[in-house]
């Protein structure tokens, strides 16, 4: 029966390394990497596999021990993997606030005068002092009827 155990082991971590090499769980161009990497967690897997075989293999339970290393090395790198997209998730985020900008118009009234007018840009509107919102960057003519003097 432990004969059996250790084939069927071995053949699972046999073919986790080859899907692993064989490169089926890399990232792929199409979605930035913002999903789970599954090759770090099928190497930590394997890396810990090697490392509970030894140490089962001192205590004479080689197989137990081999799928004891793969587990806790595979949850491992699983966190990992989790907390390194989250903070993908975190970044990408914070970029989206350093997008706000201001564009200032000096609109010239009719006795000489200017007037400021800013907009601010969130994302691709434009947002005006009275929250009037714009889908691309007005005409100094536009603010010059709705602001000047």
């Amino acid at each position: 029966m432990e004969a059996k155990l250790r084939k069927a082991i071995s053949a699972v971590l046999t073919v986790v390394l080859l899907l692993a090499l064989s490169g089926c769980c890399e990232e792929h161009s199409s979605d930035n990497g913002k999903h789970l990497r599954l090759s770090p967690i099928y190497g930590s897997a394997i890396f810990g596999a090697i490392v509970g075989g030894i140490v089962g293999h001192q205590s004479d339970d080689g197989a137990e021990g081999a799928a004891v290393g793969a587990a806790i090395f595979g949850v491992g790198a699983l966190l990992g993997e989790i907390d390194r997209v989250n903070k993908e998730d975190e970044c990408e985020h914070e970029d989206d606030s350093e997008d706000d900008e201001e564009v200032v118009f000096h609109i010239r009234n009719d006795n000489g005068s200017e007037t400021a007018v800013v907009l601010k840009k969130k994302g691709s509107t434009y947002i005006g002092p009275k929250g009037e919102q714009y889908g691309r960057l007005p005409a100094a003519e536009h603010l010059r009827q709705k602001y000047g003097s």
